[in-house]
């Protein structure tokens, strides 16, 4: 005759409705990482900026997010107070909070929150990563525009920068926007005269005391012709280029 086998270890009915709240309380806590990171990492910038702490910042927040889904799930859906105004033990005019008794343990939100932590710095890091990466394709292509502006050679447009600067019945036009075309007063000039004249407009500005960038060339129809002058924002420096 076979031994009889014995029946599976049950857990008692009151730790397994403990487990399952845990369970569900972390794929809450996760998914809000997951789809809240722009918010999440927001407060985390404000925490650094309070503390100057990126450790402790990710702490607090981790910290916050689990407060937030427990008081979440420990409330009464009738109550009006939401559950982002409140805060351990009570605050912001709503009822003091109290854990449900056997719903959560200390041990299991403490673990809660090291595993919160671990995915913030997870998170944290790889916005680092991909932060670093758009700047470093970010300089690669101001790089890219830079070399390529100067295999082109000639004077570049002071207008719009991508474009070069040509002689055109007596006008000075851009090759590549239209907003270009000042009248040339000598046309004589050679585009490298044109260029220095430009350099030497930007420089007497300087000379006068200000060294504001807010400085820009602009074509105005003064008596009759478009006129290329340089223009200061700050101290209202306004001069004929050409």
């Amino acid at each position: 005759m076979m031994p009889a086998a014995c029946p599976a270890a049950r857990q008692p009915v009151k730790l397994r409705g403990r487990t399952v709240a845990t369970d569900e309380l972390r794929a809450r806590c996760l998914a809000r990482v997951r789809e809240g990171r722009e918010r999440l990492f927001g407060r985390l910038r404000e925490l650094a900026d309070e503390h100057g702490s990126c450790a402790d910042g990710l702490r607090s927040v981790a910290r916050e997010l689990l407060q937030a889904e427990v008081q979440r799930a420990a409330l009464p859906a009738w109550l009006p107070c939401g559950s982002e105004a409140l805060a351990w033990g009570g605050g912001g005019g709503c009822p003091a909070w109290q854990e449900p008794e056997g719903v959560f343990d200390e041990e299991a939100l403490l673990d809660l929150e090291q595993e919160l932590l671990r995915e913030l710095e997870l998170e944290a890091e790889q916005r680092d990563l991909d932060e670093a990466e758009a700047m470093l394709r970010l300089q690669n292509e101001e790089d890219c525009a830079l070399f390529e502006q100067h295999l082109l050679g000639g004077v570049p447009c002071p207008l719009c920068g991508l474009g070069r600067l040509e002689q055109r019945r007596g006008e000075l036009r851009c090759t590549a926007c239209g907003e270009m075309h000042a009248a040339m007063m000598d046309e004589s000039l050679h585009m490298e005269d044109v260029g220095e004249m430009l350099g030497l407009a930007e420089e007497q500005h300087r000379r006068a005391g200000c060294s504001s960038r807010q400085v820009h060339f602009e074509v105005s129809s003064d008596f009759g012709a478009s006129v290329l002058y340089l223009r200061c924002n700050d101290c209202g420096w306004r001069e004929v280029v050409l």
